[in-house]
């Protein structure tokens, strides 16, 4: 395990170090602007009283939404923003109801970074080279958090694609996701499916295994070794515990695919828990675990 586990963490840092600038660049360079224009409009923000439409308009797409919440220090979630301002974010929302506007505009600038907006408390124009910083930390921040949300997506999306590629050239036919709350609703022997309900909880996969035992896909990635703990022993194995008092550990395989950096003393507490673990660098023990289950 813990050979496999170096292999894995190698292999994650060959593909970091090879990741191109390109993609942060590419969000850097999408919210410099947006940053832009929302600094520009701070003025009529901190008016007594705000227009709405102004509110209105840097709520309009996601992009905009992300670069308001992202004025605040720490960044606040979107959900966060709703709850405290009690409003749905809505444009129309906002432009029919002033007090709701208003409530967004007060949450705001009540938690505003004074590091990269020192002038909003004071109140005063930014100075030149204020403005300038407040736009490139801005822009870097959201960057630097869309490019580690890309990552694991991508991650968790290729290893996916490669377990389904990998079923299909064993034979088995991809069946339409479904929610399995009895056994009989999984797929039939050598059918597999995308994610689905697997009793109360989500599986990545669902397979039919040749001796008709329901195996659950669970595909991780981590990017250290504290993350892992997240990722396998509270998510994976979470599910794992819950599938194998729903349905028994005779009738169902709980599994995860892991790619990336993992601690060795987290995975072997996971396999302990039921928890049957393959490596996304070599698939191919997963190919021998499921052809073997033919009957």
């Amino acid at each position: 395990m813990r050979d496999d586990a170096e292999e894995a963490k190698t292999i994650f840092r060959r593909e970091r170090l090879d990741e191109p600038l390109e993609i942060y660049s590419r969000f850097f360079g999408a919210f410099v602007p947006i940053f832009e224009s929302i600094i520009d409009k701070l003025p009529n923000l901190s008016a007594a009283e705000p227009d709405p439409e102004v509110l209105a308009g840097m709520v309009r797409d996601a992009d905009q939404r992300t670069a308001l919440r992202y004025l605040t220090g720490p960044p606040i979630s979107e959900d966060d923003l709703k709850t405290l301002a009690e409003t749905t974010l809505s444009p129309a929302a906002l432009r029919r109801d002033p007090d709701q506007a208003r409530r967004v505009r007060d949450v705001v600038l009540h938690i505003i970074d004074p590091h990269r907006f020192p002038w909003v408390g004071q109140p005063r124009e930014p100075a030149k080279h204020e403005r300038e910083q407040a736009v490139v930390a801005s822009a870097a921040l959201v960057a630097a958090r869309k490019v580690e949300t890309a990552r694991r997506k991508d991650a968790k999306d290729a290893q996916e694609a490669q377990v389904k590629e990998l079923l299909r050239g064993l034979g088995f036919k991809e069946v339409p996701a479904r929610e399995i709350a009895l056994l009989d609703r999984a797929p039939a022997p050598g059918e597999f499916c995308g994610e689905s309900k697997l009793g109360d909880t989500r599986a990545d996969l669902v397979v039919r295994l040749g001796d008709k035992r329901v195996m659950a896909i669970e595909c991780k990635a981590s990017n250290s070794a504290v993350n892992s703990f997240k990722r396998v022993n509270h998510e994976a194995a979470g599910k794992a515990a819950k599938w194998l008092r729903a349905f028994g550990d005779r009738a169902t395989v709980p599994s995860a695919v892991l790619s990336g950096v993992f601690n060795p003393g987290n995975l072997e507490t996971a396999q302990q828990a039921g928890l049957s673990l393959f490596w996304a660098f070599r698939l191919q023990d997963l190919a021998d675990f499921v052809a073997s289950s033919k009957s």
